[in-house]
């Protein structure tokens, strides 16, 4: 069985190699046929090289000025002011700049022909608070920015629920805590809701992942079910809303895990 085998593999390869000679030949026959198209090619990569290195030389791209925002904590490692503009590895010096200062998003380099580096740094957009020691500014990464207060943000969403015991919790990084996770998940999928929900909502809640609770303006509480449900949730929630504000009531809480959602008045 394995002697077989190998015969066969020795038969594909004995194969293979007359294939390619003949591809070889083929080739070679049509360039002698066609040799201005080698000439050209040649001449084409020729002049090419001939352009990289006169830019390379010329201190026509040699790096004058290199731009910081106004204020920028960034700063130079090396000087670059003489090196070639071209030459300048964008990438490892957006890296290394982005290094120095964590909580940005990104920090972008770019090029300005002939002479000119511009630094633009990406600040990062938080769209919620989460309560660690303090209450901290968190993007849609899970990034906790490490500007944290005593007392929360006004303009934006809370996230509770979160563990803040957790080692993977920690201001100034990424965050792949998974009730973070959720909370932002949670919240990319409100805001997806028409405005009368999304705009109310002041508090996300996911001490238990088996029911989301909301907290909406006025301390109305809602009461969800798991992730999956969610949309389905939030339209009853929307429906409840409509009948609520019809018969002007003050509610405390509302509970749209039934068909037909629980509304209890605020007593």
């Amino acid at each position: 069985m394995a002697s077989s085998k190998r015969t066969a593999r020795r038969r594909r390869v004995r194969g293979i190699i007359p294939a390619l000679g003949r591809m070889l030949w083929s080739g070679t026959c049509w360039m002698v046929r066609h040799p201005q198209t080698l000439l050209a090619a040649v001449l084409l990569a020729g002049f090419g090289w001939a352009v990289w290195g006169y830019v390379q030389r010329s201190d026509v791209f040699r790096i004058s000025t290199v731009i910081f925002p106004p204020q920028s904590p960034l700063i130079l490692r090396e000087p670059l002011i003489g090196e070639n503009l071209l030459a300048v590895d964008i990438r490892g010096l957006s890296e290394a700049l982005k290094r120095q200062q964590p909580s940005l998003q990104e920090v972008r380099v770019v090029r300005q022909l002939p002479n000119t580096l511009r630094i633009e740094p990406v600040q990062r957009i938080p769209i919620a608070q989460v309560k660690l020691d303090r209450w901290y500014p968190v993007d849609g990464e899970g990034f906790i920015v490490p500007d944290g207060s005593v007392a929360p943000r006004e303009r934006l969403i809370r996230l509770v629920g979160i563990d803040r015991g957790a080692s993977s919790v920690r201001p100034g990084r990424e965050n792949a805590d998974e009730r973070l996770q959720l909370a932002l998940r949670v919240l990319k999928t409100v805001r997806r809701a028409p405005l009368s929900v999304s705009r109310r909502l002041t508090e996300i809640n996911v001490v238990d992942p088996q029911q989301i609770r909301f907290l909406m303006e006025g301390d109305t509480e809602v009461r969800c079910g798991t992730e999956a449900e969610l949309d389905a949730h939030l339209q009853r929630l929307r429906a409840a809303l409509q009948a609520i504000a019809r018969r002007s009531l003050d509610v405390q809480y509302i509970d749209v895990r039934f068909h037909e959602p629980v509304v209890h008045p605020r007593t």
